[in-house]
C-alpha cells in the first residue's frame, strides 16, 4: 500500500488512526470524519485494517509453535559443558612432591612438609584447597535443552514485531533520528518556508490568543516562549492578554513544510480574493485550543492574522479556520 493508490489521502495519518496513536487527540475526530465521507480515505482504512489483523493473525501462529534447536548445536554444547567440568577437577593448586594426605583432614585438604604457619614450631602445617568437581554438569545441560528452544522462539516473536514496526512506521524512525540529530544541535532563532510569493517566519511561542490579541503588536515576531514565571505573575501575559504556554503536540503535522504549504494554500483559498504573502506562521493556541497563527498581506495591501486549527489544509478540511482578523 502507498500513497501513490490513494491520492489525496494522507496515509502516515491514517496509519496513526488504526493503530490507535490519535485516540483522544483532535485529528481522531478529523480522520475519522474523513473515512465516513470520502470514498477514497475509506478504502484506505479497510485496506490497512484488513492488513493489521492479517499480520497479527500470522504473528501470533508464530509464537505458538517453539523452534526446536538443531541436535547438532545441543551436542556441542553437551560437549562443552563436559569438558569445562572436566578442566574445574583439576586442583587449584598441587600439592607439594612427598606430600600425603591425612585421613584426618576433610574435603581434600593437603598438607606439604616443608609449609609451616608463621611464628609456628612446624607442628601445624600450610593447608592448600584442591578443587572438586559438582557433578552437575548433566543438570545443566537437560535444563538448557530446555529453555534454548523457548529463547528462540521469543527471539522469533521479537525480530516479527520489529519487522511489523518497520512497516507500519514507514520513514518515522528516520524522521525520529533525524530530529534526534538536531536536537544536539543549537537551536536556531527562527525557521522559514518558501513558498512561491516569498519566504515565510515559522514560529512556535506557544502563546495563548484570544481575538483581541491577535493583532496585539509584537505577537508575529515572538521566537520563543518566556521564561517559567509564576503563573499569577503579570508578566506571563504577552500582547495584550495572550499568555505563553508550551506548544501543543496536536500541531506536529504542521511542523513539516509540506503540511505548512497546504495549510496556507487552503487559507488562501477560503480568503477567495486572490493570491497571499505569508509573513509569519506561529504554531500556537487560540482560545486554549491547539492553532496556527498565520499573519499575511493580501491583495490591496490588506494584512490579515488568521487562526487555524490542526486539520489545517488537510484534505475536506481547508482551512480549519478559528478566527480571522485584518490589522492594515
Amino acid at each position: 500500500m502507498s500513497g501513490a493508490e490513494f491520492s489525496g489521502v494522507d496515509i502516515d495519518l491514517l496509519a496513526d488512526y488504526v493503530g490507535g496513536a490519535l485516540d483522544g487527540t483532535p485529528d481522531e475526530a478529523t480522520v475519522a470524519a474523513l473515512i465516513a465521507d470520502d470514498p477514497a480515505w475509506r478504502d484506505a482504512h479497510d485496506l490497512l485494517s484488513g492488513g493489521v489483523t492479517a499480520v497479527t493473525g500470522h504473528l501470533r501462529a508464530l509464537g505458538e509453535a517453539a523452534e526446536p534447536m538443531p541436535a547438532d548445536v545441543i551436542a556441542r554444547l553437551d560437549a562443552a559443558l563436559l569438558t569445562a567440568a572436566d578442566h574445574g577437577a583439576h586442583p587449584v593448586e598441587a600439592a607439594a612432591p612427598g606430600s600425603s594426605v591425612p585421613d584426618d583432614v576433610p574435603g581434600g585438604v593437603t598438607a606439604g612438609p616443608g609449609a609451616m604457619e608463621p611464628g609456628s614450631d612446624g607442628a601445624a602445617p600450610d593447608r592448600h584447597l584442591v578443587a572438586v568437581p559438582s557433578g552437575s554438569s548433566g543438570r545443566r545441560a537437560r535444563r538448557l535443552r530446555w529453555t534454548a528452544p523457548i529463547g528462540i522462539a521469543a527471539g522469533v516473536l521479537a525480530f516479527a514485531g520489529f519487522g511489523l514496526q518497520q512497516q507500519f512506521a514507514g520513514g518515522s524512525s528516520e524522521d525520529t533520528a533525524s530530529s534526534a540529530g538536531s536536537a544536539a544541535e543549537p537551536p536556531a532563532a527562527a525557521q522559514e518556508l518558501a513558498l512561491p510569493n516569498g519566504a515565510a517566519q515559522i514560529l512556535q511561542s506557544g502563546t495563548d490568543y484570544r481575538r483581541e490579541t491577535l493583532a496585539a503588536p509584537g505577537n508575529s515576531t515572538m521566537l520563543a516562549p518566556a521564561p517559567a514565571q509564576d503563573p499569577e505573575s503579570p508578566s506571563r501575559k504577552l500582547g495584550g492578554g495572550a499568555a505563553a504556554v508550551e506548544p501543543d503536540p496536536a500541531l506536529d503535522r504542521l511542523r513539516e513544510q509540506a503540511a505548512l504549504r497546504a495549510c496556507i494554500e487552503a487559507i488562501a483559498a477560503q480568503y477567495g480574493a486572490g493570491d497571499i504573502t505569508a509573513q509569519t506562521i506561529d504554531l500556537a493556541r487560540y482560545d486554549g485550543a491547539p492553532a496556527v497563527i498565520v499573519r499575511f498581506v493580501a491583495a490591496g495591501d490588506a494584512t490579515w492574522v488568521w487562526a487555524s486549527g490542526p486539520a489545517c489544509g488537510t484534505p475536506g478540511v481547508g482551512a480549519d479556520k478559528l478566527a480571522a482578523v485584518r490589522v492594515g
